[in-house]
């Protein structure tokens, strides 16, 4: 990866300069990245985003890499990329979670009020565990998704993932018992 970067230099003097700038704060930039984004996925292409930043406007950068100053500046410039790509990425989650969950809150009470009690208990149950517990909450206990999401200790999108998991299990389960009837 570090050829890209090289490629993007405007100087090809500043090569051997921008490879001490790498070895030095890569590893910073994605502690930083890791902090604020949910994943290591994302927070790897966190870190090569500002990196890649970082290597575009390289031969403006004068500074000691060794100077406090510099040194914060680039924590600040990493912290400040990865709470964009994480306001980004919770933006898409929450509108692409929240147009599956309205789907499934239209089919959702026609297909209960069709099956019997039993027939959703075994559905339920058969439920992976890793859904289970939150749609447990969620719809037995009526918990809103804050307060699974403060009991649980995962985020509220998780949260809405897991019950729009769970709905689909359970619908998919109800209606091959139907098919199979």
């Amino acid at each position: 990866m570090i050829s890209l970067y090289l490629a993007l230099l405007e100087n090809p003097e500043d090569e051997s300069r921008f490879i001490e700038f790498y070895n030095k704060f890569y590893s910073t930039v994605y502690l930083i990245a890791k902090d604020h984004l949910r994943t290591r996925e994302a927070a790897e292409d966190c870190a090569q985003e500002i990196m890649l930043r970082f290597a575009k406007d390289f031969h403006n950068i004068n500074q000691d890499f060794n100077d406090k100053r510099f040194r914060n500046y680039v924590r600040i410039v990493a912290k400040g990329i990865s709470v964009d790509m994480y306001r980004k990425e919770k933006k898409h989650l929450e509108n692409v979670v929240e147009d599956d969950i309205s789907e499934f809150k239209n089919l959702s009470i026609e297909e209960f009020d069709r099956c019997d009690i039993f027939l959703l208990e075994q559905a339920v149950s058969a439920m992976p565990e890793e859904y289970r517990y939150v749609f447990y909450l969620k719809y037995f206990y009526q918990y809103s998704g804050k307060e699974i999401s403060q009991k649980t200790g995962i985020t509220e999108t998780t949260v809405r993932q897991k019950c729009m998991h769970g709905m689909h299990f359970v619908r998919n389960y109800i209606k091959e018992a139907e098919n199979n009837e």
